[in-house]
């Protein structure tokens, strides 16, 4: 809002605070208009809070604290937790503020304390003991359950700020009562959480026993396990065959054998390979060999023969015959010593083909041994692994168990005391200043509320700012109550003296003076009025047109027998009808007889000429009218009167029908100097000359 302020032009702004000040002008005016009823209420108030105050028993409250930690010293498993977090701090403390508040802990405080069966401790809560059993339970139960209750309703339990401590303040009219029962309270804390300790300690002496036997069983499975598959694997690689008692040394040996027996096949299949695609005569073999040498020269020497034989003879010839037959035998003896020879080759490649097997499948049995080795041994680690965790799990949950079962019964608490709670040497409510204060701002609040309901919803007229608001006249004076008795003219002295200054020639030469309703006491407003302008001297004649009720014969004490009825009807003269009241000053023209329709003589033109007549022998005319609302009178007595004064009975007119009588008034063209406010309540009129009105 500043800032769209500082944006808007300074005669925007101006007007603006000129609001602000005249609406704040106007409820200070509303608030002091009312103030009575301001002090009223906080006088009201302040009393009730007093009384509140002597009638409340003293309450005491003492205190006790306690400082909560994480882990307690040397509790198992404290070198393992981590550094807590803010949010399980927090979690800890509303835990142990919910401990606090629960039914098991009170009914321990009760325990501690004998308070069941006590009758001091009733006393000190202002309750009444228990007499009897209630349904199905005993009077000790039905006594059990109300000091829980009245345990939990009066313990009052504060956690300041986000330390660890708490504060543990219990509340009643006794205040030993109230330190023992703090006190118990802390103790019951400390000792229950001991509790909790030693049996979440036993619980886990009982875990680890279980799981300790566990590991037991399991390492004795393991090293079983391990001994057996031991024993097996040894008994297996026992029964292979090993040259040098080496897996390693045996392979590296039949890898030199298998390379020789590779060289040796390729050797001698080289060998075969020429001799069975060769002929006999070139074979290497054959052409080393002497005995083929030998008779290889005999079949040449026999080849020759036949050749020359053949020249000399045909081959008929028996010599002929003899020497073809001598070289097919040598021919046969060639051919059947090259076969064998090409035999022994094959047989040599033959040989050396099943030695390189043989030695190719020795070389697999072995590395197909030397990897189930391995595997035992791999498994045979396994196992053995095995064996070591559950032997160093076995130790651990041992040296753990023993650490526990050593530090059971002295382990230090999680809570530890801080402060006692001592006796309170004052009470703690009610706190006298604090129910004064609040009952001071109470009753101003509701006094402010009530003047603001007073003056929303009550639009009675009580003085010159609600009759300015609200019909806009000008108040000439005020009256206090004085009855239905003749007013004294001290009172309407000031209000004489403001006539004198009601228009610019000064005192009106006729002035009119009515009312919005009847009983508002007009009628004596004029006859006072007429007697205070006679002191002040001036002549001043009193017409009583009200011929509906006169009363001025009355309040003159005279007794008329002709009046204005009788010059409005021509049946008298108005100097004859003119009487004496007895005062200096003032005369009175009286009603006379009572016409049935009296608005018909007041709209004729001889009220016109009657006021004429007398207007010039007086210094001013007061006209008593009939009320305005209802009637028509007073409008037609209005337009022929110079001013009008309107009477206003205190509190009793409310803006609505007023504004409507003022308005009737105006529109029959009277001009209203001011209104009178006629028997006011409460402290005389104070005039301010910068309030409305």
């Amino acid at each position: 809002m500043g800032s769209v302020d500082m944006l808007l032009p300074v005669e925007t702004q101006v007007p603006r605070a000129g609001r602000f000040v005249a609406a704040a002008r106007h409820s200070w005016a509303v608030l002091r208009r009312h103030r009575v009823i301001l002090f009223v209420t906080m006088a009201l108030c302040l009393l009730a809070g007093l009384i509140f105050i002597l009638m409340s028993t003293p309450d005491y409250r003492a205190t006790a604290s306690v400082e909560v930690q994480d882990v307690p010293a040397g509790a198992a498993g404290a070198g393992s937790t981590g550094r807590p977090t803010p949010e399980s701090t927090e979690t800890l403390m509303q835990t142990e503020l919910e401990v606090l508040r629960t039914r098991a802990l009170a009914d321990e405080v009760a325990r501690d304390l004998a308070l069941v069966g006590t009758p001091t401790f009733f006393q000190g809560m202002g309750h009444d003991r228990p007499v009897g059993g209630k349904g199905s339970q005993s009077q000790r139960q039905v006594e059990q359950d109300m000091v829980a209750r009245l345990l939990r309703d009066n313990l009052e339990v504060e956690l300041p700020g986000k330390s660890r401590v708490l504060r543990i303040s219990f509340v009643s009219a006794d205040p030993v009562l109230s330190a023992r029962v703090a006190n118990s309270y802390a103790d019951s804390l400390i000792r229950t959480d001991l509790k909790r300790g030693f049996e979440s300690g036993v619980q886990a002496r009982r875990f680890l026993l279980g799981e300790l036997d566990g590991a037991r069983r399991d390492l004795a499975r393991a090293e079983r396990d391990l001994a057996v598959y031991a024993t097996q694997t040894a008994s297996h690689d026992g029964a292979a065959p090993a040259l040098d008692g080496s897996v390693p040394a045996r392979l590296a040996q039949l890898n030199g054998y298998r390379t020789q027996a590779l060289t040796d096949r390729i050797a001698a299949q080289k060998r075969w390979e020429s001799a069975r695609r060769a002929s006999a005569e070139t074979l290497p073999e054959v052409l080393g060999n002497g005995a083929m040498q030998a008779l290889m020269t005999q079949r040449a020497n026999a080849r020759a023969m036949v050749v020359q034989e053949r020249q000399f003879r045909k081959d008929g010839h028996p010599e002929m015959r003899e020497a073809r037959a001598r070289l097919a035998v040598l021919d046969d003896q060639a051919e059947s010593m090259a076969n064998g020879i090409r035999a022994s080759l094959k047989e040599e490649y033959d040989v050396a083909v099943h030695g390189e097997r043989q030695i190719a499948a020795e070389i697999t049995a072995l590395e197909r041994q030397a990897q189930a080795a391995q595997g035992h041994d791999v498994q045979r680690g396994i196992l053995a692994r095995q064996a070591d965790t559950y032997r160093m799990l076995h130790d651990s949950l041992l040296q753990r168990y023993r650490d526990m079962a050593s530090q059971a019964g002295f382990q230090a608490g999680r809570i530890q005391p801080l402060d006692r709670a001592a006796v309170p040497d004052r009470p703690f409510s009610p706190r006298i200043g604090l129910i004064l204060l609040v009952a001071a701002l109470g009753g101003m609040a509701l006094g402010i509320l009530l003047v603001a309901a007073r003056h929303i919803f009550d639009d009675a007229v009580t003085s010159a700012d609600t009759l300015a608001e609200r019909v806009g006249l000008p108040l000439i004076g005020a009256v206090p109550v004085t009855g239905d008795n003749v007013q004294p003219p001290d009172i309407f002295a000031p209000i004489a003296s403001s006539l004198l200054l009601a228009s610019v020639d000064g005192l009106p030469r006729s002035l009119l003076v009515t009312s919005a309703q009847e009983g508002e006491g007009k009628s004596l407003t004029v006859h006072a009025l007429a007697l205070a302008l006679a002191r002040l001297g001036k002549r001043v004649l009193v017409i009583d047109a009200d011929m509906r009720r006169p009363a001025q014969h009355r309040l003159f004490r005279l007794t008329p027998t002709h009046g204005i009825s009788e010059v409005l009807t021509g049946q008298a003269q108005v100097r004859d009808v003119i009487m004496d009241s007895g005062v200096a000053g003032v005369a009175l023209l009286p009603c006379g007889a009572v016409p049935p329709n009296p608005a018909e003589l007041l709209s004729t033109r001889a009220l016109d000429m009657l006021l004429a007549s007398v207007r010039d022998d007086y210094d001013t005319l007061l006209i008593d009218a009939p009320p305005i609302l209802g009637l028509d009178d007073t409008p037609l007595l209005a337009a022929k009167a110079q001013a009008s004064l309107l009477v206003v009975e205190w509190g009793r007119n409310h803006h609505g029908g007023l504004r409507t009588a003022v308005d009737r008034l105006r529109r029959s063209g009277a001009a209203i100097v001011g209104a009178i406010l006629t028997k006011q309540q409460g402290r005389a009129f104070d005039y301010d000359y910068h309030r409305g009105g």
